[in-house]
């Protein structure tokens, strides 16, 4: 919005000098006309040609057309990415020259390559449009103003991350979910290694990575945000500007102490992370499942309970949110990873609510699995049909509405925690039951 309204006022204030900023020119007169009118001499291939056979941009300088068509061409091929635009040019001068002439004398796979430049320009541009991040596509996904969330899911049915357009990583946020990520590519479950590349936090013992750059100061993980020093642990705030100088003296720990430190993290993040991979494994299957219903178990359904393939979408729905809570909940498992040693309460809630969320997805997956497989081995229409669509219908309803006050509660920083021990049988009886609340009341 601001550099639109700066737009407007520069036009308002010079137009003329807008325009030249973006090559378009206003002449006086036109340049490179010869006196009879009829030919002219094209400065790039040395010849002369007709008039007829020639054509300018709004700064006046006439090239022949097989020179634009060469020109044109060559300077499409040689778009960078950065700054696409700056390289459509004159000849001659700074000139833009823009569809009118791409259409006159690009050829068709030019024409494509601008056409596409000039859509990523407008999406680049645009704050409720991207491309999708998926290798080969050129699908463009629609934010919904307001809502809140930043999880979207593309027409070629890729969920990713508005904000860092990532895979989905709710209820974590992006520089920590990036920061897990990059754990899980490393050796860091290994004690000499974490000895050797880690510091703990002065302020909540979180042990934090080196930069890749060497750079001294570092910043603990949200919702700490600690800034301190690597080498001596203090406040980065008594430090200089240099980021890379430290004149207080470095902190050294015992040997055995540091190790059993680094030991526990290493474990703790062991632990988090088999739980991690365990639901990730979960969810490819949900995945593999989902796509084998679209092509064999649908159809062979709907000839059974005669149903039609669109009336049994309700599956392919169920074991969309099956992927979707096995997505959400190894996500905990690395939120949790983040937490911090001295938030007890937190942790504890956080495991509630993790083995809690278990349950509606177990009643889910039962009924979108065994009961399923049971219409499967009929011979026709059964009548337990009905009874299976509103099961697996209030099933996977329950569960999706579970699952975002899951995630709520999460990126809320899990304000919640007051009492929530005190009340973990009342919970755990009311998710028996389908609830999809853990408040207390």
């Amino acid at each position: 919005l601001r550099d639109d309204i700066e737009l407007h006022k520069s036009w308002s204030d010079n137009a003329k000098t807008v325009r030249e900023s973006v090559g378009i020119f206003e002449l006086e007169r036109p340049l490179d006309l010869p006196s009879d009118d009829k030919n002219f001499y094209c400065g790039i291939c040395l010849n002369s040609h007709s008039l007829e056979r020639s054509a300018s941009v709004s700064c006046g300088h006439r090239v022949c057309k097989f020179c634009w068509r060469s020109h044109i061409n060559k300077r499409i091929n040689e778009i960078a990415d950065v700054d696409w635009y700056g390289t459509l040019k004159c000849p001659y001068c700074p000139a833009s020259f823009g569809w009118d002439m791409i259409e006159s004398f690009a050829c068709e796979e030019e024409k494509t390559k601008y056409y596409r430049y000039l859509f990523r320009s407008y999406v680049e541009g645009s704050k409720v449009i991207k491309c999708c991040p998926a290798k080969g596509r050129s699908c463009d996904v629609h934010l919904t103003p307001g809502s809140g969330n930043f999880d979207v899911l593309c027409l070629c049915l890729l969920s990713f991350c508005w904000n860092c357009s990532k895979d989905v990583h709710s209820p974590m946020d992006c520089e920590s979910a990036a920061k897990w990520l990059r754990m899980n590519s490393s050796d860091y479950q290994d004690p000499n290694w974490e000895r050797e590349n880690t510091v703990p936090c002065p302020r909540c013992n979180l042990r934090i990575r080196e930069n890749q750059d060497w750079s001294l100061k570092m910043r603990c993980f949200p919702p700490c945000n600690y800034d301190f020093c690597w080498r001596c642990r203090g406040q980065w705030t008594e430090h200089g500007l240099d980021l890379y100088t430290c004149t207080h003296d470095e902190v050294s720990y015992e040997e055995t102490v540091f190790g059993d430190m680094a030991e526990y993290a290493a474990g703790r993040y062991k632990d988090c992370h088999e739980k991690w991979m365990s639901n990730e494994s979960l969810m490819q299957k949900a995945k593999a499942k989902l796509q084998q219903l679209h092509t064999d178990v649908i159809p062979d359904l709907s000839n059974k309970q005669l149903a039609t393939v669109q009336q049994l979408e309700f599956i392919a729905e169920a074991w969309s949110q099956i992927m979707e809570c096995r997505r959400v909940l190894k996500w905990t498992y690395a939120y949790e990873y983040y937490l911090g040693e001295d938030q007890v309460e937190k942790q504890a809630f956080l495991k509630l609510k993790q083995d809690n969320a278990e349950i509606p997805l177990e009643k889910l997956n039962y009924h979108a699995e065994n009961q399923l497989n049971m219409l499967l081995d009929s011979d026709g229409p059964s009548e337990n049909f009905n009874k299976f669509r509103s099961d697996l219908t209030d099933s996977t309803r329950i569960t999706r509405n579970h699952y975002e006050l899951l995630v709520r509660d999460l990126e809320d920083g899990l304000s919640n925690v007051v009492g929530a021990s005190t009340s973990q049988g009342a919970h755990n009886e009311d998710d028996a039951s389908g609830s999809s609340s853990i408040h207390d009341d």
